[in-house]
């Protein structure tokens, strides 16, 4: 196993790691948007639930920007930056779903993500950084939750 990885691999990690950063950002500011804007039955436990997720994505996106300056990579900071990257796409001006498309957005957008983590995450295993591939593993198995807990919220 090796320990120490080149400055050619370390860019090639930083590369998978930022557009996570940039799905978990615009997720965040779309979490952050339907907590504000939520209405109807399930107000307080949506309003609840969608605090708990961006407050943890703040820290997560942390994580992972973090971890790109670790391995020596400038980590993008703009929203123009996380738009280009990211394969989330945020809400549309003045349009606000009702409750359960939210949910239904918010737990697929989470689906999105864990899947693009889960590859990222076995690709740098292959490049032999076995921490960041944990971290990445850590945090798929944390979103699939959320996945599932989302979508039972609105199953019919």
């Amino acid at each position: 196993m090796k320990t120490l990885l080149n400055s050619e691999v370390k860019n090639e990690i930083a590369g998978l790691l930022k557009p996570i950063l940039a799905d978990e950002q615009v997720l965040y500011v779309k979490v952050r948007n339907y907590h504000w804007n939520i209405t109807g039955n399930q107000f307080f436990a949506l309003h609840v639930k969608f605090e708990e997720l961006y407050t943890e994505l703040a820290l997560d996106v942390d994580e992972i920007a973090e971890k790109i300056r670790v391995l020596g990579v400038f980590a993008p900071g703009s929203m123009s930056e996380f738009l280009k990257l990211s394969g989330i796409t945020e809400e549309k001006e003045n349009n606000y779903p009702d409750q359960f498309q939210m949910t239904d957005n918010v737990a697929n957008d989470y689906e999105f993500l864990t899947v693009r983590i889960k590859d990222a995450g076995a690709k740098v295993q292959e490049l032999g950084d076995e921490v960041t591939a944990g971290q990445l593993y850590y945090l798929a198995e944390k979103y699939d939750k959320h996945v599932w807990m989302l979508k039972s919220m609105v199953q019919k």
